[in-house]
């Protein structure tokens, strides 16, 4: 998919998305051959929730500059298939602070996309599955409760669950490929399930079915025990649930005065209220594990492996109880290795 459609689908379809190119300064008026034009989304969708130390490949040629904007002077032009390493996960006008080859300066994250290099159950990680397992272990594992060894486990199975359900890829479940499973959210009807926008609740069991990177199954969990997590997994930092409504709201890209950020902190449904704290990732996980334990270790139903699980990613972590334990085995290897 090139630069081009990639922009207009965000254009289209993100919410938050807001224009922040500026145009070429005079001394890149005359552009080397397949040169670009730096602008794009204020979050990129191919690197959103990168974190640094990340390694990444330039996907159409684009010039390193000394800053965050195409005002900016040019460092070099970076070509096309040349690798750099993230050093600043916080963009500013969707412009990332990058190293490529020793040489730091600021790229358009539009025109990069991650390496992928993690393995789980024989099969390469996906750039979307390696980016958010990166992040789980990264922000996730840290905020979750226990000894270190308890809070990988619920990292490891909870983040093998949202795999095989495909939230982390560009899927079924995720069809628009600017999606971010940070605010993800399908509806559960007679006619299968179907991707609802962060401010829709549907009428499913009271609200929306399943949501956010755990991929967390709202209607089993009632808005006093959401409330409650989330009150003891802020506890040292002392917010109340309107604080973690912001928090979530903003890490999902929904910046405060936003109408989407507004309405996520104040609104007065209790089904979206509810749904948006368990997009919280410490929520949603904490929520999230006894469930699939239960479900998927101690009772092994049908939906959570077997051959009938053909889509991709299913298959590939989840044909079998084996696939399963190997595939968990696995991913918490990796969280082990990338946490704190």
């Amino acid at each position: 998919m090139s630069v081009t459609t990639r922009r207009a689908l965000a254009s289209a379809f993100l919410l938050f998305s807001l224009a922040c190119g500026e145009g070429l300064p005079p001394d890149d008026a005359a552009l080397p051959p397949d040169a670009v034009e730096e602008t794009g989304t204020t979050e990129s969708s191919l690197l959103f929730g990168i974190l640094a130390g990340a390694r990444i490949r330039a996907v159409e040629n684009v010039y390193l500059r000394t800053g965050p904007s195409t005002s900016y002077a040019s460092l070099r032009l970076v070509s096309i298939g040349e690798q750099a390493t993230v050093v600043s996960e916080t963009p500013s006008n969707g412009f990332y602070r990058v190293n490529v080859g020793g040489q730091v300066g600021w790229s358009h994250g539009d025109y990069w996309d991650q390496v992928p290099s993690l393995y789980v159950n024989g099969y390469a990680l996906s750039k979307d599955q390696e980016k958010w397992l990166r992040w789980v272990a990264a922000k996730t594992v840290p905020r979750l409760t226990g000894t270190r060894a308890q809070r990988l486990d619920q990292a490891a199975l909870v983040s093998w669950w949202a795999m095989k359900e495909g939230i982390w890829d560009l899927g079924p479940n995720r069809p628009n490929p600017s999606s971010n499973p940070q605010s993800f959210s399908i509806c559960n009807t007679s006619t299968g399930d179907r991707v609802i926008w962060p401010l829709e609740s549907c009428n499913n069991n009271g609200g929306p079915w399943q949501v956010g990177l755990s991929g967390v199954q709202v209607h089993y969990h009632s808005q006093a025990s959401v409330e409650n997590m989330a009150r003891q997994l802020y506890a040292r930092e002392g917010w109340s649930i309107a604080q973690v409504l912001d928090h979530t709201a903003r890490t999902a890209g929904f910046a405060a005065g936003s109408v989407e950020h507004s309405t996520i902190v104040n609104t007065a449904n209790l089904a979206l209220r509810k749904s948006w704290l368990l997009r919280n990732h410490g929520v949603g996980f904490a929520i999230q594990y006894p469930q699939v334990h239960q479900q998927c270790v101690v009772q092994g139903l049908s939906w959570c492996y077997g051959g009938s699980h053909t889509w991709n990613p299913a298959y590939k972590f989840a044909s079998s109880r084996a696939a399963m334990t190997t595939s968990v085995a696995h991913i918490r290897q990796h969280l082990s290795n990338l946490a704190p």
